[in-house]
Protein backbone atom coordinates (compact mmCIF):
# COMPACT_ATOMS: atom_id res chain seq x y z
CA UNK A 1 0.00 0.00 0.00
CA UNK A 2 2.92 2.64 0.66
CA UNK A 3 4.51 1.85 -2.31
CA UNK A 4 1.25 2.54 -4.10
CA UNK A 5 0.77 5.84 -2.42
CA UNK A 6 4.21 6.63 -3.53
CA UNK A 7 3.59 5.90 -6.87
CA UNK A 8 0.36 8.41 -6.65
CA UNK A 9 2.28 11.45 -5.55
CA UNK A 10 5.23 10.61 -7.91
CA UNK A 11 2.40 10.78 -10.61
CA UNK A 12 0.90 13.92 -9.03
CA UNK A 13 4.05 15.58 -9.36
CA UNK A 14 4.91 14.20 -12.78
CA UNK A 15 7.96 12.59 -11.82
CA UNK A 16 9.80 16.18 -12.24
CA UNK A 17 11.05 18.86 -11.09
CA UNK A 18 8.21 22.11 -10.00
CA UNK A 19 10.02 25.00 -10.91
CA UNK A 20 9.73 28.42 -8.82
CA UNK A 21 12.31 30.74 -10.17
CA UNK A 22 15.62 29.20 -9.01
CA UNK A 23 14.10 27.25 -6.84
CA UNK A 24 12.49 24.36 -7.62
CA UNK A 25 10.64 21.40 -5.82
CA UNK A 26 11.76 17.24 -6.40
CA UNK A 27 11.10 14.38 -5.02
CA UNK A 28 13.39 11.34 -4.14
CA UNK A 29 12.33 7.60 -4.18
CA UNK A 30 13.54 5.61 -1.03
CA UNK A 31 12.84 2.78 1.05
CA UNK A 32 10.32 2.64 3.85
CA UNK A 33 12.71 0.54 6.07
CA UNK A 34 16.18 0.08 4.92
CA UNK A 35 16.95 -2.21 7.49
CA UNK A 36 14.72 -4.95 6.38
CA UNK A 37 15.54 -6.72 3.58
CA UNK A 38 11.95 -8.39 3.37
CA UNK A 39 10.86 -4.89 3.03
CA UNK A 40 11.02 -3.79 -0.22
CA UNK A 41 8.23 -0.51 0.16
CA UNK A 42 9.38 2.91 -1.18
CA UNK A 43 7.82 5.96 -1.26
CA UNK A 44 8.65 9.47 -2.38
CA UNK A 45 10.38 12.38 0.21
CA UNK A 46 10.27 15.52 -1.04
CA UNK A 47 13.17 17.81 -1.33
CA UNK A 48 14.17 21.47 -3.14
CA UNK A 49 17.10 22.38 -5.43
CA UNK A 50 18.59 25.92 -6.11
CA UNK A 51 21.18 25.82 -8.58
CA UNK A 52 21.23 29.12 -9.30
CA UNK A 53 25.20 29.82 -8.49
CA UNK A 54 26.14 26.04 -9.01
CA UNK A 55 29.54 24.91 -10.84
CA UNK A 56 29.61 21.62 -13.18
CA UNK A 57 30.46 19.31 -10.91
CA UNK A 58 30.53 21.78 -7.61
CA UNK A 59 30.24 20.82 -3.76
CA UNK A 60 26.63 20.25 -2.54
CA UNK A 61 25.38 22.30 -0.03
CA UNK A 62 22.25 20.79 2.10
CA UNK A 63 19.35 21.68 4.75
CA UNK A 64 19.26 19.10 6.86
CA UNK A 65 15.55 18.40 7.25
CA UNK A 66 14.17 19.36 10.89
CA UNK A 67 11.19 17.89 12.58
CA UNK A 68 8.83 20.31 10.56
CA UNK A 69 7.75 20.91 6.97
CA UNK A 70 10.27 21.42 4.82
CA UNK A 71 11.81 24.43 4.78
CA UNK A 72 13.23 26.67 1.70
CA UNK A 73 14.77 30.06 3.25
CA UNK A 74 18.21 29.20 3.94
CA UNK A 75 18.73 27.64 0.60
CA UNK A 76 17.49 31.03 -0.59
CA UNK A 77 18.81 33.68 1.31
CA UNK A 78 21.19 33.79 4.37
CA UNK A 79 24.50 32.85 5.41
CA UNK A 80 24.65 29.27 3.69
CA UNK A 81 23.28 30.92 1.28
CA UNK A 82 26.36 33.43 0.85
CA UNK A 83 28.69 30.75 1.26
CA UNK A 84 27.20 28.64 -1.65
CA UNK A 85 27.41 32.01 -4.25
CA UNK A 86 31.02 31.93 -2.92
CA UNK A 87 32.09 28.19 -3.47
CA UNK A 88 30.01 27.57 -6.36
CA UNK A 89 27.64 25.30 -4.43
CA UNK A 90 24.47 23.46 -5.47
CA UNK A 91 21.82 24.30 -2.82
CA UNK A 92 19.47 21.57 -1.46
CA UNK A 93 16.39 20.98 1.51
CA UNK A 94 15.14 17.34 2.13
CA UNK A 95 11.88 16.66 3.87
CA UNK A 96 12.07 14.77 7.29
CA UNK A 97 9.70 11.46 6.64
CA UNK A 98 6.59 11.75 8.05
CA UNK A 99 6.72 15.35 8.29
CA UNK A 100 4.73 17.74 5.23
CA UNK A 101 4.43 15.60 2.51
CA UNK A 102 7.26 12.96 2.84
CA UNK A 103 5.08 9.86 4.08
CA UNK A 104 6.37 6.69 4.06
CA UNK A 105 2.97 5.13 5.46
CA UNK A 106 -1.04 6.00 5.18
CA UNK A 107 -1.14 7.23 8.83
CA UNK A 108 0.48 8.48 12.00
CA UNK A 109 -1.51 5.48 13.77
CA UNK A 110 1.46 4.37 16.59
CA UNK A 111 1.40 0.78 14.83
CA UNK A 112 2.97 3.14 11.41
CA UNK A 113 5.04 4.89 13.59
CA UNK A 114 8.14 2.18 13.91
CA UNK A 115 10.04 3.69 10.85
CA UNK A 116 10.43 7.08 12.53
CA UNK A 117 13.51 7.44 13.95
CA UNK A 118 16.83 8.81 13.59
CA UNK A 119 18.62 5.33 11.55
CA UNK A 120 15.82 5.66 9.30
CA UNK A 121 16.09 9.57 8.39
CA UNK A 122 20.18 9.16 8.22
CA UNK A 123 19.90 6.35 5.44
CA UNK A 124 17.64 7.92 3.45
CA UNK A 125 20.10 10.90 3.74
CA UNK A 126 22.75 8.22 2.70
CA UNK A 127 20.79 7.18 -0.73
CA UNK A 128 20.04 10.91 -1.21
CA UNK A 129 23.21 12.09 -1.17
CA UNK A 130 24.55 9.66 -3.37
CA UNK A 131 21.87 10.54 -5.83
CA UNK A 132 22.28 13.92 -6.08
CA UNK A 133 26.13 13.41 -6.69
CA UNK A 134 24.74 11.03 -9.78
CA UNK A 135 22.12 13.07 -11.04
CA UNK A 136 22.73 16.84 -10.66
CA UNK A 137 26.88 16.98 -9.73
CA UNK A 138 28.13 13.43 -11.76
CA UNK A 139 30.67 14.18 -9.30
CA UNK A 140 31.31 11.06 -7.19
CA UNK A 141 33.99 13.00 -5.36
CA UNK A 142 31.69 15.98 -4.74
CA UNK A 143 32.13 17.98 -1.33
CA UNK A 144 28.95 17.39 0.87
CA UNK A 145 28.36 20.28 3.60
CA UNK A 146 25.64 19.82 5.66
CA UNK A 147 23.69 22.35 7.93
CA UNK A 148 21.12 21.82 10.18
CA UNK A 149 19.28 23.22 13.28
CA UNK A 150 16.84 21.92 16.13
CA UNK A 151 16.72 18.31 15.28
CA UNK A 152 18.02 18.77 11.46
CA UNK A 153 21.22 19.43 13.62
CA UNK A 154 21.06 16.60 15.29
CA UNK A 155 20.75 14.60 12.30
CA UNK A 156 23.68 16.45 10.12
CA UNK A 157 26.24 15.77 13.36
CA UNK A 158 24.96 11.90 14.02
CA UNK A 159 25.13 11.59 9.71
CA UNK A 160 29.11 13.04 10.16
CA UNK A 161 29.75 10.19 12.62
CA UNK A 162 27.67 7.61 11.02
CA UNK A 163 29.01 8.13 7.37
CA UNK A 164 31.53 10.18 7.48
CA UNK A 165 32.59 9.30 3.61
CA UNK A 166 29.74 10.91 2.13
CA UNK A 167 29.83 14.53 4.32
CA UNK A 168 32.79 16.82 4.41
CA UNK A 169 31.76 19.27 6.99
CA UNK A 170 28.66 19.75 9.15
CA UNK A 171 27.48 23.17 10.58
CA UNK A 172 25.19 23.00 13.38
CA UNK A 173 22.99 26.16 14.34
CA UNK A 174 21.10 25.48 17.36
CA UNK A 175 21.33 21.79 17.41
CA UNK A 176 20.29 19.81 20.51
CA UNK A 177 21.82 16.41 20.39
CA UNK A 178 21.80 14.84 23.48
CA UNK A 179 18.86 13.07 24.53
CA UNK A 180 17.47 14.05 28.34
CA UNK A 181 14.21 13.13 29.41
CA UNK A 182 14.15 15.73 32.76
CA UNK A 183 15.44 18.82 31.02
CA UNK A 184 15.70 20.71 33.46
CA UNK A 185 18.04 22.68 32.34
CA UNK A 186 15.75 24.03 29.91
CA UNK A 187 13.84 25.79 33.08
CA UNK A 188 17.33 26.73 34.61
CA UNK A 189 18.01 28.48 30.87
CA UNK A 190 15.14 30.41 30.49
CA UNK A 191 15.25 31.23 34.92
CA UNK A 192 18.58 32.89 34.39
CA UNK A 193 17.35 34.67 31.34
CA UNK A 194 14.09 36.18 33.45
CA UNK A 195 17.13 37.40 36.07
CA UNK A 196 19.72 38.42 33.58
CA UNK A 197 17.26 40.80 31.18
CA UNK A 198 14.52 41.10 33.16
CA UNK A 199 15.36 41.51 37.13
CA UNK A 200 15.56 39.34 39.84
CA UNK A 201 12.03 40.93 41.32
CA UNK A 202 10.55 39.40 38.11
CA UNK A 203 11.76 36.02 38.99
CA UNK A 204 10.91 36.48 42.46
CA UNK A 205 7.20 36.88 41.45
CA UNK A 206 7.29 34.39 38.56
CA UNK A 207 8.28 32.37 41.49
CA UNK A 208 6.14 32.96 44.16
CA UNK A 209 3.09 33.49 41.78
CA UNK A 210 3.31 29.53 40.81
CA UNK A 211 3.71 28.30 44.42
CA UNK A 212 0.76 30.07 45.10
CA UNK A 213 -0.74 28.47 42.52
CA UNK A 214 0.04 25.30 43.59
CA UNK A 215 -0.85 25.72 47.03
CA UNK A 216 -4.06 26.89 45.91
CA UNK A 217 -4.69 23.86 43.81
CA UNK A 218 -3.85 21.62 46.42
CA UNK A 219 -6.05 22.99 48.86
CA UNK A 220 -8.92 22.64 46.46
CA UNK A 221 -9.64 26.36 45.55
CA UNK A 222 -10.69 25.27 41.91
CA UNK A 223 -13.42 27.60 41.41
CA UNK A 224 -11.30 30.78 42.40
CA UNK A 225 -8.50 29.48 39.90
CA UNK A 226 -10.90 28.49 36.75
CA UNK A 227 -12.23 32.07 37.52
CA UNK A 228 -8.86 34.34 38.00
CA UNK A 229 -7.61 31.99 34.66
CA UNK A 230 -10.49 32.43 32.87
CA UNK A 231 -10.29 28.65 32.17
CA UNK A 232 -13.04 26.84 29.39
CA UNK A 233 -13.32 23.62 31.56
CA UNK A 234 -13.30 24.73 35.53
CA UNK A 235 -9.82 23.25 36.55
CA UNK A 236 -10.55 19.87 38.65
CA UNK A 237 -8.27 19.63 41.62
CA UNK A 238 -9.03 16.67 42.30
CA UNK A 239 -7.22 15.19 38.88
CA UNK A 240 -3.43 15.83 39.39
CA UNK A 241 -3.26 15.45 35.27
CA UNK A 242 -5.55 18.57 35.15
CA UNK A 243 -3.58 20.68 37.36
CA UNK A 244 -0.48 19.84 36.16
CA UNK A 245 -1.52 20.39 32.37
CA UNK A 246 -2.78 24.06 34.00
CA UNK A 247 0.85 24.91 35.22
CA UNK A 248 2.63 23.54 32.13
CA UNK A 249 0.32 25.72 30.37
CA UNK A 250 1.27 29.02 32.12
CA UNK A 251 4.82 27.94 32.03
CA UNK A 252 4.41 27.75 28.28
CA UNK A 253 2.69 31.20 27.85
CA UNK A 254 6.22 32.71 29.47
CA UNK A 255 8.37 30.85 27.41
CA UNK A 256 6.38 31.86 23.84
CA UNK A 257 6.70 35.56 25.73
CA UNK A 258 10.12 35.32 26.04
CA UNK A 259 11.15 33.80 22.88
CA UNK A 260 9.00 33.81 20.30
CA UNK A 261 10.51 37.29 18.84
CA UNK A 262 13.92 36.47 18.98
CA UNK A 263 14.57 39.98 21.22
CA UNK A 264 15.70 40.77 24.91
CA UNK A 265 13.25 43.01 24.79
CA UNK A 266 10.39 40.76 25.20
CA UNK A 267 11.73 39.34 28.40
CA UNK A 268 12.13 43.07 29.59
CA UNK A 269 8.81 44.11 28.60
CA UNK A 270 7.09 41.34 30.23
CA UNK A 271 8.96 41.55 33.38
CA UNK A 272 8.15 45.35 33.84
CA UNK A 273 4.25 44.28 33.06
CA UNK A 274 4.76 41.52 36.47
CA UNK A 275 6.56 44.39 38.29
CA UNK A 276 3.72 46.75 38.74
CA UNK A 277 2.57 47.16 41.90
CA UNK A 278 -0.15 44.83 42.97
CA UNK A 279 -1.28 43.29 46.47
CA UNK A 280 0.32 39.17 45.25
CA UNK A 281 2.60 37.74 42.76
CA UNK A 282 -0.22 35.76 42.22
CA UNK A 283 -2.02 38.52 40.79
CA UNK A 284 0.78 39.78 38.93
CA UNK A 285 0.71 36.66 37.53
CA UNK A 286 -2.91 36.56 36.57
CA UNK A 287 -2.94 40.06 35.26
CA UNK A 288 -0.66 39.26 32.81
CA UNK A 289 -1.74 36.00 31.55
CA UNK A 290 -4.87 37.97 31.17
CA UNK A 291 -3.72 40.50 28.48
CA UNK A 292 -1.71 38.05 26.85
CA UNK A 293 -5.49 36.23 25.99
CA UNK A 294 -7.73 39.31 26.17
CA UNK A 295 -9.02 38.09 22.67
CA UNK A 296 -10.00 34.92 24.03
CA UNK A 297 -13.39 34.32 26.06
CA UNK A 298 -11.45 31.28 27.36
CA UNK A 299 -8.12 29.14 28.11
CA UNK A 300 -8.01 25.44 27.40
CA UNK A 301 -5.39 24.33 30.12
CA UNK A 302 -6.81 20.52 30.96
CA UNK A 303 -4.93 17.47 29.98
CA UNK A 304 -7.81 17.00 27.65
CA UNK A 305 -6.99 19.98 25.54
CA UNK A 306 -3.35 19.81 25.87
CA UNK A 307 -3.63 16.30 24.30
CA UNK A 308 -5.71 17.26 21.08
CA UNK A 309 -2.90 18.00 18.95
CA UNK A 310 -0.81 14.86 19.63
CA UNK A 311 -3.60 12.50 18.77
CA UNK A 312 -5.07 13.11 15.37
CA UNK A 313 -3.31 10.16 12.57
CA UNK A 314 -4.50 11.63 9.32
CA UNK A 315 -1.80 13.61 7.92
CA UNK A 316 -3.90 16.37 6.34
CA UNK A 317 -4.95 17.37 9.98
CA UNK A 318 -3.75 21.04 10.69
CA UNK A 319 -2.00 19.24 13.67
CA UNK A 320 -0.12 16.32 11.84
CA UNK A 321 0.91 19.26 8.96
CA UNK A 322 2.16 20.84 12.23
CA UNK A 323 4.47 18.33 12.93
CA UNK A 324 3.00 18.05 16.90
CA UNK A 325 2.34 14.35 17.11
CA UNK A 326 5.66 13.11 14.81
CA UNK A 327 7.82 15.18 17.12
CA UNK A 328 6.14 14.11 20.56
CA UNK A 329 6.71 10.47 19.16
CA UNK A 330 10.28 11.52 18.64
CA UNK A 331 10.37 12.77 22.10
CA UNK A 332 9.07 10.04 23.80
CA UNK A 333 11.19 7.17 21.44
CA UNK A 334 14.67 9.16 20.81
CA UNK A 335 15.23 12.67 22.48
CA UNK A 336 13.46 13.31 25.18
CA UNK A 337 13.71 17.20 26.11
CA UNK A 338 10.40 17.45 28.28
CA UNK A 339 10.25 20.67 30.60
CA UNK A 340 9.97 19.22 33.64
CA UNK A 341 9.64 21.74 36.60
CA UNK A 342 10.33 19.06 39.71
CA UNK A 343 13.86 18.14 39.18
CA UNK A 344 15.39 21.61 39.91
CA UNK A 345 14.65 24.17 42.40
CA UNK A 346 16.71 26.59 39.66
CA UNK A 347 14.18 27.52 38.02
CA UNK A 348 10.90 29.61 38.91
CA UNK A 349 7.68 27.37 37.37
CA UNK A 350 7.24 25.21 40.67
CA UNK A 351 8.04 21.85 41.03
CA UNK A 352 5.06 19.79 40.27
CA UNK A 353 5.89 18.32 36.59
CA UNK A 354 8.02 15.88 36.66
CA UNK A 355 9.10 13.02 34.47
CA UNK A 356 6.02 10.73 35.36
CA UNK A 357 3.57 13.60 33.76
CA UNK A 358 5.37 13.13 30.29
CA UNK A 359 5.65 9.49 30.72
CA UNK A 360 0.97 10.16 30.51
CA UNK A 361 1.94 12.18 28.00
CA UNK A 362 3.33 9.46 25.81
CA UNK A 363 0.89 6.59 26.64
CA UNK A 364 -2.00 8.50 25.85
CA UNK A 365 -0.49 9.23 22.76
CA UNK A 366 0.83 5.89 21.66
CA UNK A 367 -0.12 3.20 24.29
CA UNK A 368 0.62 2.04 27.71
CA UNK A 369 3.84 0.54 26.59
CA UNK A 370 5.51 3.42 26.82
CA UNK A 371 6.73 2.94 30.04
CA UNK A 372 9.60 5.52 31.79
CA UNK A 373 11.60 2.13 31.65
CA UNK A 374 11.23 2.10 28.26
CA UNK A 375 11.23 6.08 27.80
CA UNK A 376 14.56 6.25 29.85
CA UNK A 377 16.01 3.09 27.98
CA UNK A 378 15.22 4.44 24.30
CA UNK A 379 16.94 7.87 25.40
CA UNK A 380 19.82 6.11 26.92
CA UNK A 381 20.12 3.88 24.12
CA UNK A 382 20.17 7.70 21.50
CA UNK A 383 23.15 9.01 23.83
CA UNK A 384 24.92 5.82 23.72
CA UNK A 385 24.78 5.34 20.02
CA UNK A 386 25.70 8.68 19.15
CA UNK A 387 27.57 10.10 22.39
CA UNK A 388 25.50 12.44 23.28
CA UNK A 389 27.21 16.08 24.22
CA UNK A 390 31.18 14.34 23.25
CA UNK A 391 30.44 12.71 19.89
CA UNK A 392 33.44 11.49 18.19
CA UNK A 393 33.26 13.88 15.09
CA UNK A 394 35.69 16.29 13.29
CA UNK A 395 34.94 19.02 10.72
CA UNK A 396 31.79 20.11 12.82
CA UNK A 397 30.89 23.88 14.41
CA UNK A 398 28.53 23.94 16.95
CA UNK A 399 26.53 27.10 17.50
CA UNK A 400 24.33 28.13 19.58
CA UNK A 401 22.76 31.97 20.95
CA UNK A 402 23.89 32.54 24.85
CA UNK A 403 20.18 32.91 26.07
CA UNK A 404 18.95 29.72 23.57
CA UNK A 405 17.50 27.26 26.22
CA UNK A 406 17.90 24.89 24.08
CA UNK A 407 21.79 25.44 24.38
CA UNK A 408 22.16 23.18 27.23
CA UNK A 409 22.37 20.05 25.16
CA UNK A 410 24.61 21.36 22.05
CA UNK A 411 28.19 21.26 22.77
CA UNK A 412 29.03 25.11 23.93
CA UNK A 413 33.11 24.50 24.25
CA UNK A 414 35.45 23.01 21.42
CA UNK A 415 35.24 19.20 21.20
CA UNK A 416 38.66 19.03 19.63
CA UNK A 417 40.95 21.46 17.26
CA UNK A 418 38.80 20.24 14.39
CA UNK A 419 35.38 20.46 16.13
CA UNK A 420 35.23 23.56 17.64
CA UNK A 421 32.06 25.84 19.22
CA UNK A 422 30.97 28.57 19.40
CA UNK A 423 28.31 30.30 22.15
CA UNK A 424 27.33 33.97 20.76
CA UNK A 425 25.85 36.15 23.96
CA UNK A 426 23.08 37.69 24.16
CA UNK A 427 21.24 35.91 21.08
CA UNK A 428 18.63 33.65 20.99
CA UNK A 429 17.76 30.38 18.61
CA UNK A 430 20.13 29.71 15.42
CA UNK A 431 21.27 33.89 15.40
CA UNK A 432 23.68 33.08 12.61
CA UNK A 433 21.91 32.34 10.05
CA UNK A 434 21.14 35.41 8.63
CA UNK A 435 23.92 36.79 6.15
CA UNK A 436 26.69 38.98 7.69
CA UNK A 437 25.50 42.52 8.64
CA UNK A 438 28.21 44.40 9.61
CA UNK A 439 25.98 47.66 10.38
CA UNK A 440 23.77 45.88 12.86
CA UNK A 441 25.29 42.25 14.19
CA UNK A 442 27.39 42.20 17.13
CA UNK A 443 31.07 42.32 16.70
CA UNK A 444 30.95 38.03 18.58
CA UNK A 445 27.76 37.44 15.76
CA UNK A 446 29.93 38.45 13.07
CA UNK A 447 33.00 36.79 14.92
CA UNK A 448 30.81 33.32 14.35
CA UNK A 449 29.22 33.85 11.01
CA UNK A 450 33.02 34.70 9.78
CA UNK A 451 34.11 31.23 11.20
CA UNK A 452 31.36 29.28 9.67
CA UNK A 453 32.43 30.76 6.23
CA UNK A 454 36.20 30.07 6.84
CA UNK A 455 35.63 26.46 8.67
CA UNK A 456 33.59 24.99 4.97
CA UNK A 457 36.03 26.90 2.92
CA UNK A 458 38.69 24.87 4.83
CA UNK A 459 36.25 21.46 4.25
CA UNK A 460 36.18 22.23 0.85
CA UNK A 461 39.33 22.62 -0.06
CA UNK A 462 41.24 20.61 2.58
CA UNK A 463 42.12 17.38 0.26
CA UNK A 464 41.81 19.54 -2.66
CA UNK A 465 44.66 18.07 -5.60
CA UNK A 466 44.94 20.14 -8.77
CA UNK A 467 45.24 18.57 -11.98
CA UNK A 468 48.45 18.81 -13.39
CA UNK A 469 48.49 18.92 -17.00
Amino acid sequence: MTRFLAILVAFAIGCSDVAHGMLRESWFETRVDHFNPRNQDKFAMRYYINDEHAYARGPIFIVVGAAEPIQTRWITEGLFYDIAYLEGAYLFANELRYFGYSRPVENAETENLDFLNADQALADLAEWITYLKETYTYNPNAKVILMGTAYGGALATWFRQKYPHLVDGVWVSSGAIEADFAFAGYNEALGESIRQYGSDACYSTIWSGFRVAQNMAHLGLAELLSTEFHLCEPLDTDNDLDVRAFLLGLRDDIEFEMLHLRNINSIREMCAEMEQQRDSSLNALIDWFAREHQYEQCVHLNFDSYMERYLETDFNAANLQAGHRQRLYLQCTEEGFFPTTSESEEQPFGNMVGPDFFVKVCQRAFGEWLTEDVIFKQLKSTNTRFGGLQPAIERAHFTNGGIDPYRVSSPLEDLNPKAPATLIPDTFVSPDLDSIDYENDSEELIAAKERTRTLIDTWIFEDFEPIHA
